[in-house]
């Protein structure tokens, strides 16, 4: 019987501890210490791994700090993607899948490294999706298991700005695993905001559209969204409302965003239409709510109102006209702060201040939505922070 190998000698533990001196990890540090790792691994043997994992998504998490984002490096997917699939790594120290998970997301973040991706990646990762689904007879999902499946959810999204890599997760059976883990209420709110994101992202491509729209994707979707309001008015005037609303947006946002895309063409239009898609989404029109799940509503009833049917139900919504002439006001409102943003005179602080308003109306997306694109590309979306994480 074989056994775990013994711990880092203590030169390479001293080699660690120069890596930890040197600056900002880099990931080709973390793949040394991945390829290194013995066959079977104990417990013992995997803590400096996990130390090292945790260090690179403490480091990368926030994309405007990214030390990763700005190298130049050619890493590689595939050593992390072989951790991910080791049955002594899945038992020792669970955590860094989860890790491992929340590093290809980082690391998906450049475009190098997203057209690097094979199919043998992506294979290996969609399969995690299912975690979050429960076990047999409807049993919940464990935490540990949504979180897992969460994390996949959240590196295929970026992965999936690659058009070749959305194709590939089709191929993974991606699209009816992502519809059932934001289905299953017991994942959780992380879960549903990373599942409705790589939707969003995978329904920018053609190909994925039709995956969706052919998988029952409009009303999984819709289903997800009523879910959210009604949770939002149960909750309403009481101390969590603060927290759910904030939560729900993010989710909202993307939920419509991913309906956005898949109203770009008529048979997408149609499955919203018919699973009574069109008052929920009139519903999200108004700003208090949330202005950039206002726009993307918008957005998604602008490609909707070139159908006829559905341009009768639009108008027929009372409060539709109403809430588009609102947001009307705000492309108008964003348009003055974006001259005041350029002008030369402006005094520098007071640019800064401005810019950073306008990056707030592009977050909702009322500017990008009122250039009549189709859908939302994956490009926008990263401005909008509703898909690029």
């Amino acid at each position: 019987m074989s056994t775990s190998p013994p711990p880092p000698p203590a030169a390479a533990r001293r080699k660690s501890s120069a890596f930890a001196a040197g600056g900002a990890l880099s990931w080709q540090q973390v793949q040394v210490a991945i390829v290194a790792l013995g066959e079977p691994a104990s417990s013992e043997a995997l803590e400096p791994l996990v130390a090292l994992l945790e260090r690179f998504v403490g480091e990368n998490e926030d994309p405007r700090t990214s030390p990763h984002l700005r190298a130049t490096a050619p890493d590689r997917l595939e050593p992390l993607v072989a951790l991910l699939a080791r049955a002594d790594v899945a038992r020792g120290a669970p955590a860094a899948r989860v890790l491992a998970l929340k590093a290809l997301k980082i690391l998906a973040r450049r475009g190098d490294l997203r057209q690097r991706c094979t199919q043998a990646v992506l294979e290996a990762v969609a399969p995690l999706l299912d975690a979050g689904a429960g076990g047999s007879g409807g049993r919940a999902p464990q935490p540990a298991a949504a979180q897992l499946a969460s994390e996949a959810a959240n590196a295929l999204s970026n992965l999936c700005y690659e058009p070749a890599n959305a194709s590939g997760l089709l191929r993974a059976n991606g699209a009816p695993r992502l519809l059932k883990l934001l289905s299953v209420d017991a994942a959780g709110a992380d879960a549903h905001a990373n599942a409705a994101g790589a939707l969003q992202t995978l329904s920018f491509q053609p190909e994925g559209r039709a995956a969706l729209i052919k998988a029952g994707g409009a009303a999984t979707v819709l289903q997800r969204l009523e879910s959210t309001r009604a949770r939002a008015s149960g909750v309403a005037g009481t101390a969590a409302a603060a927290a759910v609303a904030e939560a729900d947006a993010r989710l909202q946002q993307r939920l419509v965003g991913a309906l956005h895309n898949l109203s770009s063409g008529a048979e997408g239009t149609a499955a919203i239409r018919q699973h009574g898609g069109i008052p929920p989404i009139v519903d999200l029109l108004a700003l208090g709510a949330h202005p950039g799940v206002a726009a993307s509503a918008a957005g998604a009833l602008q490609n909707m109102s070139r159908e006829r049917a559905a341009a009768a139900d639009i108008r027929a919504h009372p409060r539709a006209v109403g809430c588009l002439v609102e947001l009307l006001a705000a492309v108008c409102a964003a348009g003055t702060l974006a001259n005041l943003c350029c002008g030369a005179a402006a005094p520098e602080a007071e640019r800064a201040a401005l810019t950073a308003a306008l990056g707030g109306a592009l977050a909702g997306g009322a500017v990008l939505h009122s250039l009549g694109a189709g859908q939302m590309s994956p490009a926008a979306a990263a401005v909008a922070g509703s898909a690029a994480t």
